[in-house]
């Protein structure tokens, strides 16, 4: 088991080049660009990040993100800087690292999960951990997990400590930005659509009985909604009008006995649809 009091060694270096991404690539078109402040590389934990000019009059929020996969990590940081929101982010890539930084000083903790085998387990360890460390600072999970979708599991991850859960298959990134400034004000963050369905979805007798009722188009139209992504998006990666893609999905949630996007991408996972 790993020690989360761990103290960890100096971070690891990242690009600090200044690439301007597109918000589209991260299905964030509409986002009202605001001010935004990152952590420069070579800024210790405790010392204030390098601000633009432009965000002087305000303190960012300081978010640790801790996020194991380098790629996930420097996709999400650069995703906040794109949108310009107004944050901090100082990464790490593990618990125990940031854990074990000296003169921390956090707004909220951003914890990635991309452990889909024992989610609920390393979770609820880890969440303890941060809230052991840091006191009340707020701990906002975002996970890959299916168990992320599962009424059961966020109400016992809440229950540990969390502020938050962000279900990474349906939530796009000005959501997690928003969950962000929510739990840091106060609040605490869930999927909304999962916590008060006011229907319980029709129970399906059989995961090939599903996949056989769905059509081809259909099933490629769930596989991108798996991915969290826009209609918009759906239709022109498809090929197709946005209100095409919009009957596809009302059939899929029919056929597979939801009431929502999110619980149509569930059940199909549940039931290995696909």
């Amino acid at each position: 088991m790993i020690d989360p009091i761990a103290k960890a060694g100096t971070h690891g270096s990242r690009d600090s080049s200044s690439t301007q991404l597109n918000p589209a690539s991260f299905q964030c078109a509409g986002a009202s660009p605001r001010t935004a402040a990152v952590a420069t590389p070579g800024a210790k934990v405790g010392q204030e990040p390098t601000e633009n000019a432009s965000t002087r009059h305000a303190d960012p929020i300081r978010v640790a993100l801790i996020d194991a996969l380098q790629f996930s990590r420097d996709c999400l940081g650069r995703a906040f800087h794109a949108l310009n929101q107004g944050l901090a982010v100082i990464p790490f890539a593990s618990i125990e690292e940031c854990v074990g930084a000296e003169h921390a000083s956090f707004d909220v903790v951003l914890y990635c999960n991309h452990d889909d085998g024992a989610f609920e387990k390393v979770t609820l360890q880890y969440v303890k951990a941060l809230r052991d460390r840091f006191g009340e600072v707020p701990v906002v999970v975002l996970s890959d997990a299916r168990e992320a979708l599962q009424i059961g599991s966020i109400r016992r991850v809440l229950d540990s400590g969390a502020r938050g859960l962000v279900p990474t298959i349906t939530t796009e990134v000005p959501a997690v930005l928003s969950a962000i400034r929510f739990v840091k004000d106060g609040g605490t963050f869930v999927p909304i659509d999962l916590m008060l369905s006011k229907r319980a979805p029709r129970p399906a007798a059989d995961g090939d009985e599903i996949a056989n009722r769905l059509t081809p188009r259909q099933k490629t139209v769930l596989s991108h909604l798996r991915l969290g992504k826009q209609n918009k998006i759906i239709a022109y990666e498809l090929g197709m009008t946005e209100s095409t893609v919009k009957v596809h999905i009302r059939n899929i949630m029919r056929k597979t006995g939801a009431t929502n996007r999110t619980q149509a991408v569930y059940n199909s996972q549940q039931l290995g649809t696909y």
